[in-house]
């Protein structure tokens, strides 16, 4: 288990979040109350639905984040150096608070499963969508933690996505910076391009007639 060393405390949760949130939309997460008439009204034993039976859309959001939680711990532990132009932990929190969000709205308002003959079919809540509602949760909260770890803002996020993720090179002390150009280059002074004139004799003139 040392490898798990290199998991950060935010990356630990958001990855043990995903994995009991996909655990957890096996269980049941509504079960099913009969209304008919007469008043009569009642709950239906061993009847329910689980994440998968009962949310449309919404496994298919919540697979997407247990697949980005995964992933970013994966990275982390293989030592990758692949890196999106938005932070997979920025991706893991908002991905993590849209599944929240999701099951808390089916929380509120539980789907309804139709009316057949005068009989009214209703969702009830059961514990799987409490249980999810949390794990979902942890996601969020675990990447958002691993975002504070790496010190990075979701303003940081927008100008790295807005600027495709490159920044210009930057010169470093180890790096001497490249020469200029030719044509920068200073011309030469004239006195380095003409000779000196040579020193005047010191000795006598000769004599003349001789």
């Amino acid at each position: 288990m040392d490898h798990l060393d290199k998991l950060s405390p935010g990356e630990k949760i958001a990855g043990g979040s995903a994995i009991l949130l996909f655990i957890f939309m096996f269980f049941n997460w509504f079960g099913v109350e009969v209304s008919g008439v007469g008043g009569f009204s009642g709950s239906v034993p061993g009847a329910g639905g689980s994440a998968w039976d009962a949310l449309e859309f919404i496994p298919i959001v919540l697979v997407i984040a247990i697949i980005a939680a995964l992933v970013m711990v994966g990275l982390r532990l293989a030592d990758s150096a692949a890196e999106p132009p938005v932070p997979m932990s920025t991706i893991v929190t908002v991905l993590g608070v849209i599944s929240a969000l999701l099951i808390l709205f089916r929380i509120i308002d539980p789907p309804s499963f139709g009316s057949f003959g005068g009989v009214s079919v209703d969702a009830t809540l059961s514990i799987g969508i409490f249980l999810g509602l949390i794990a979902a949760g942890g996601i969020a909260f675990g990447g958002y933690s691993t975002m504070k770890e790496e010190g990075i803002t979701f303003g940081d996020a927008a100008d790295r996505l807005s600027g495709g993720g490159s920044t210009p090179p930057q010169h470093t002390a180890s790096t001497p910076p490249p020469p200029p150009p030719p044509s920068s280059m200073p011309p030469a002074s004239p006195s380095s391009q003409t000779p000196p004139p040579p020193p005047p004799s010191s000795g006598p003139p000769p004599p003349a007639g001789g």
